[in-house]
């Protein structure tokens, strides 16, 4: 353990922006809550994605969608968040 409380194993924070392409339809990754645990997960990601060019990792946490926090947001919220800014968001 470090002197600021991290393990190797504690995921750091990242950006990943995702822009649309042309031809491939949405971004390539589901968006999932799971019961036992509070917040908003990556599903699949889909292989040659943007998604996956981004750096979208299954299991990975969504703290942030366009800057803003969704932690007290439902799942509806964050597709909407997620979805508020044509062929592009960053989480």
């Amino acid at each position: 353990m470090s002197s600021l409380g991290i393990t190797a194993s504690s995921p750091c924070p990242r950006l990943c922006h995702l822009v649309k392409w042309p031809d491939f339809d949405g971004y390539g990754f589901n968006l999932h809550a799971e019961k036992a645990k509070s917040g908003q997960y990556i599903g699949k990601v889909d292989d040659d994605s943007p998604a996956q060019l981004a750096g979208l990792r299954e299991g990975d946490r969504i703290i942030e969608v366009n800057l803003v926090n969704i932690a007290n947001e439902n799942h509806r919220q964050v597709v909407e968040r997620i979805k508020s800014i044509p062929n592009e968001t960053k989480l």
